[in-house]
């Protein structure tokens, strides 16, 4: 890979944590509010919520431990990582977002 090319790498991880990730909790809290989909209610939202906080942890720590040179073929598992823990953060706070503003279905 092309040092010169390295600010793409970057401009991609801070896209993905500060722009498509808040959009995609964005639109889950929004689907939630509006009571879609119809099988999810809170307690699913919650381990959602809980499920993709701990995946995203982990990829993100196991990103960070690949430590890889920009030269290997490890940094783009090391990119991909990253931008994958991106979006479950994502779900994370989307979810968490569902948690409170999903409708209670009475029955």
């Amino acid at each position: 890979m092309n040092p010169d090319y390295l600010w793409v790498t970057g401009a991609l991880q801070l896209l993905t944590f500060f722009v498509v990730a808040p959009m995609l909790a964005i639109a889950i809290g929004y689907a939630a509010w509006q009571g879609r989909p119809q099988n999810f209610d809170r307690e699913r939202y919650g381990m959602t919520s809980v499920a993709s906080g701990i995946a995203s942890a982990f990829l993100f720590a196991y990103a960070k431990h690949i430590n890889a040179d920009v030269r290997t073929a490890q940094y783009f598992m090391q990119l991909a990582c990253v931008l994958l823990s991106g979006l479950l953060f994502g779900v994370f706070m989307g979810c968490g977002v569902g948690l409170f503003a999903s409708r209670r279905r009475f029955k």
